[in-house]
């Protein structure tokens, strides 16, 4: 694939299907190896009907595919939740890239779609999660789209026994 910038043109933005699960579940293996987000495939199938557009729920999951070939290139979780003021938050999670077409522009026209839906939904503000060791090109670049860090969050695990 040559190194220029996918055009909005190129790229297909749609809703999760359930025949998107390997392409989708290759996604985050890659990203998983590099940098170990914590992807579990048993629970990540469990969750496959969940990505598929739900009428009375505000979360959906988005798939870039390359319009020439049907590719699965990139894909977002998108929600909105009312707060206990009453205001609808957007968040972003789960957004990843296959590897060959990170920094072609696949994750911005994603986003850009993303964004128009939260605001149609009544969002006041849109957020996203990161991992606090996470990779600051990430936040430089998300930066880069107006998003400015507001908030540490301290999360302790809990060993699961069986």
């Amino acid at each position: 694939m040559p190194e220029e910038i996918l055009e909005k043109e190129e790229i297909i933005i749609r809703n999760y299907r359930t025949t998107d699960y390997k392409a989708t579940l290759e996604i985050l293996t890659q990203l998983q190896n590099q940098y170990d987000i914590g992807l579990n495939e048993g629970k990540w199938r469990e969750t496959s009907g969940l990505r598929q557009f739900k009428p009375n729920l505000k979360r959906i999951t988005l798939i870039a595919e390359l319009k020439s070939s049907g590719e699965v290139v990139s894909m977002g979780m998108l929600e909105a939740v009312k707060n206990t003021l009453g205001q609808y938050i957007g968040y972003l999670n789960h957004w990843a890239t296959k590897k060959d077409f990170i920094g072609k522009g696949v994750g911005k026209i994603l986003a850009d779609k993303a964004i128009q839906i939260l605001k149609s939904w009544g969002c006041e503000s849109i957020r996203i999660n990161m991992a606090y060791k996470g990779d600051r090109k990430l936040i430089d670049i998300f930066g880069k789209a107006g998003f400015e860090p507001i908030i540490i969050v301290l999360e302790k695990k809990i060993e699961q026994t069986e």
